[in-house]
Order: C-alpha cells, then structure tokens, then sequence
C-alpha cells in the first residue's frame, strides 16, 4: 500500500498493512532542524527598528507566500522523517505595533483575536492567543463590517494555499487540511471567555448572531480547503481543559450542535472524512462526537487524562482514534526506549481492526524531531497488520 491508501483503509476501519504514521508539523523550529536550515533570527532583526518596520510589512504584504514557504518546510520535513500524513493550514493575520510587547510587534487575525509574537531559544517566531477584539456587541459588528474585504480575501487564498501545496506534494505524502480554529473558539475568543459566558444568558440574541456567521465562514472556510485534491480534512474546537468540559456538553449541543453537524454534512456530501481536533479532558463530548458526524478524533491529549484504551472502548469504532502520544515530556526528551513502550501500548488499545492513525497529541516548537523519527520507526516496527505488539 501506498501513504494514501494506508491511511484511507484506517479511515474506513479496515486493517491496512500498517499502521499510518502522521505528522502534526507545523513550526519552523522543526522543519528547519529536520531541514537542516538555519533558523531566522527574528528577536535580532526586531530590535532593528529600521528592520522591524519592514518586518511587519513583509508580514502583512507577503503572509500568503510566507505560509506557502511555511508549510512546503512542514511536508519536506514530514516526508523527510517518513510521515504517511501531515497537516497543512491557512489563516490571515495583520503584524501591528504593540509597545508593550517584548518585541514590539503582535498580530492580529480576521477573526478578531490578538496574538503575542514571542521567540524561542532560537530566534524562531511563537505566537500565543492573549485576547479577544470584539467585547461588545458594538465592536463585534463594526469589526465583521471592517473585514469584510479580507473575507473573501481569505477564502480565495484558503483554497490557493491547499491547492499548491496538493499539486507540489500529494506524490509523495498525503497533505490533510486543517481548519486550525473552530466555532466555539473563534466566537468566545475573539469577545473573551468571560464575556462570552456572560453573553450566553444575557445577550442571547447576540450570541446567536456571532455563532451563526462564525459558522457560515467556517464552512467557507473548510469548502475552501476541499477545493483543493485532499480527501481528508481536520476541524477543530478545543472543548476541554485539563479536568473536564470547558462548557457544559448540554450547552454546546445547544449552542453549537448544528453547526457541527452541518459541517460534517458539507465534507460528507464532498466525500470526504473528517477529522476532529479536540484538546483537554473530553470523555463528555465522545458520544456528541459520533451524534455530530465526525469521522475520526485528534488529540487525547494524555496530560488531559485522556487515556487511549478507554476512549477505543467507550467509541468503539465509530470514531477513528489519531494520536495520543505525549508531547510534554515523552516526544520532548523521553528515551528511545519510552518511546517504543508508548508505541506498542496505543497499537495494543486502539489499533485492532484498523481505526487508528499512530501520531503525537500535538505540536510546539520543543517537540524534537529525533525522537518524532524514533515514533515512526517503532510505529512500523509494531504496526504491521495482523498486529502482535
């Protein structure tokens, strides 16, 4: 079997001849040390401030070619490591001057949400959410007519990123198109948590609205992707944090239930599968999982409590199980030795009768690829079917 077929057996529960290994490469940091490129130093170019105007309009002016250059590192080093699969996303930000930033700079995206531009040991760009653009009903409304340009900007170059990426490396690994913010996320984020929650009970009517055209961008936004030749997508919400619901499950079936159900109607019309990408603690949400429509669950971030034989056995194979694989410690600095013994006990729980998709629980920018490449080989070691690990 080729990547592809592997991978399109596993999503329709089937043994393949071995377990499918994918990547969550995302971070320049570790494309280029698998790349064996030299890392751009951005804190020094920063605090240039000659070099630090022309950054942020490098940023805004070439985000498109910067995001291609991104992630055709992110396959070349997925198909270097041999990855079966890795995902690829698009999103749009804005650099804008932040005085109180470390490095002056911050972004911001179209959905209303700031992010704080930090670098790691080696100069290398991380951006963490910090917060929402939108606390009022007011701004929320001012901001969606503002954008509206950079909407349909958007789409056009969701659909032209993926496509490219499709046409340079579909040969040689299977690129999956990842929405990388969801609903939920991006109506409660771009307001703030505690102003959403407020909202929810006293401003329905309102929380209705921003729901309702989140969702109708999302499908835009996830069309887009489709446009191009990939036969499998990933969706998102983060539900959970470290214990339990961020939400209660009751509310968000409320809330957002049709909004993912008309999603995976829309990738399911296209032929397609669709995968969902879900951190924190979410045994509550397994079973709205499957009432939703979704093909197949990412994350089980084990940090979370997420224990991979326990979610096998309360979805049985009506999900398909993609990850698991700790990235706090285990695919950070653990031994090869921890890493084979992690391998072997996800075949064990979850890989009987196809239905699992060997892959880390997440990324971020200390995940050393070393220890990435030491998961694949255990993977192909003890993933051949009929499994014996």
């Amino acid at each position: 079997m080729d990547f592809k077929e592997r991978v399109l057996t596993t999503l329709n529960h089937e043994e393949p001849d071995r377990i499918p290994v994918m990547g969550l490469i995302a971070e320049p940091s570790t494309s280029n040390r698998v790349l064996g490129k030299p890392p751009a130093d951005i804190v020094s170019m920063l605090n240039s401030p000659e070099l630090k105007s022309e950054i942020k309009n490098i940023i805004t002016s070439s985000w498109p070619d910067l995001l291609y250059s991104n992630f055709s590192d992110a396959l070349e080093a997925a198909i270097k490591l041999g990855f079966d699969a890795n995902w690829t996303t698009y999103t749009l930000m804005e650099a804008v001057e932040a005085p109180a930033s470390n490095l002056g700079l911050a972004l911001q995206d179209i959905w209303g949400r700031a992010w704080e531009m930090t670098a790691d040991e080696d100069g290398n760009i991380v951006m963490n959410y910090t917060h929402g653009l939108c606390s009022t009903e007011e701004e929320w409304a001012a901001w969606i007519e503002r954008k509206r340009p950079a909407y349909d900007e958007f789409i056009v170059n969701v659909a032209e990123h993926h496509r490219k990426l499709a046409d340079s490396y579909s040969d040689r690994i299977l690129p999956i198109g990842y929405t990388s913010v969801g609903m939920f996320a991006s109506t409660w984020q771009q307001m703030g948590f505690v102003n959403f929650t407020r909202y929810v009970y006293q401003q329905p009517d309102f929380i209705k609205k921003a729901i309702d055209f989140q969702t109708d961008l999302y499908v835009r936004y996830l069309d887009a992707i489709m446009e191009a030749d990939v036969d499998v997508v990933i969706g998102e919400d983060d539900l959970g944090h470290k214990t339990g619901p961020l939400f209660r499950p009751d509310v968000i079936e409320k809330l957002f239930g049709d909004s993912y159900r008309r999603v995976s109607q829309l990738v399911h019309k296209r032929n397609k599968k669709l995968i969902w990408h879900s951190c924190g603690n979410i045994y509550a949400f397994l079973d709205k999982f499957v009432d939703w429509g979704f093909d197949g669950l990412l994350t089980m971030e084990p940090t979370a409590g997420m224990e991979l034989g326990r979610v096998r056995e309360q979805v049985g194979h009506k999900l398909v199980l993609i990850g698991n694989l700790d990235v706090s410690y285990l695919l950070v600095r653990g031994t090869r030795e921890e890493i084979e013994d992690a391998v072997k006990k996800a075949i064990r729980e979850a890989a009987s009768g196809g239905g699992y998709i060997l892959s880390q629980s997440h990324t971020h920018a200390a995940v050393d690829p070393t220890r990435l490449e030491w998961m694949i080989e255990a993977g192909h070691k003890y993933g051949k079917y009929p499994i014996s690990a």
